[in-house]
């Protein structure tokens, strides 16, 4: 019997705590038990505008912020969790209608017309799918993958995360490309193989 097959008799609040000690496989089940309940708040914060996928996975990303920083004592889960996909989804679209004035105000700016769309920072993630979303979970990555990265690697990847290109990066450290490039995987690896699996899956997949 494997060990997410043993853990699917388990309370929420007994996963949402194997979460926060690290353990992958009760966030993977988390979001599994959780995820009608993404769709549907999804759902509720539809427009023609907003692609349903994109407001899905910033749902999830809410999901998982909640599983990270849920606090037992302050109130029940699904009710903690509700309110962290919700303010997710709002923080998204207030981004989207942010990006949609700035693109009707460049639209009409002579001065703008040859600015490209590539200048729009990426943040953490680099799956366009996902690049316009605010890194909700990026704090919890960072703060976690810091323990495992020196100084000058703190300081690439929090200014890849911000949106710099490697370019800039190298400008700004004084370091070159391959370093760059070598630091910006073992990030992922760290991510991937010491923080969670299914955090790598949802935001680092080529």
């Amino acid at each position: 019997m494997s060990i997410k097959h043993r853990l699917r008799s388990k309370k929420t609040e007994e996963l949402v705590e194997l979460v926060q000690s690290g353990f992958n496989e009760a966030l993977e089940l988390i979001v599994e038990r959780y995820y009608p309940m993404v769709v549907k708040i999804s759902s509720k914060y539809y427009a023609p505008w907003a692609q349903f996928e994109d407001l899905v996975q910033n749902g999830l990303v809410g999901l998982i912020k909640a599983a990270y920083y849920y606090q037992p004592d302050k109130s029940g889960f699904s009710s903690f969790a509700w309110r962290s996909i919700e303010s997710e989804l709002k923080s998204f679209l207030t981004y989207l209608n942010r990006k949609k004035n700035k693109m009707l105000t460049d639209a009409v700016s002579v001065d703008q017309l040859n600015v490209e769309e590539s200048e729009e920072p990426g943040y953490i993630f680099e799956d366009s799918s996902v690049s316009t979303q605010k890194s909700a979970v990026a704090e919890i990555i960072l703060e976690q993958a810091k323990q495992h990265l020196k100084d000058l690697e703190k300081e690439i990847v929090e200014l890849w995360a911000s949106g710099e290109s490697y370019e800039e990066i190298g400008r700004k450290l004084n370091v070159e490309f391959k370093k760059i490039d070598n630091t910006i995987q073992k990030f992922k690896r760290i991510v991937r193989e010491k923080i969670s699996p299914i955090l790598f899956n949802l935001f680092f997949e080529d």
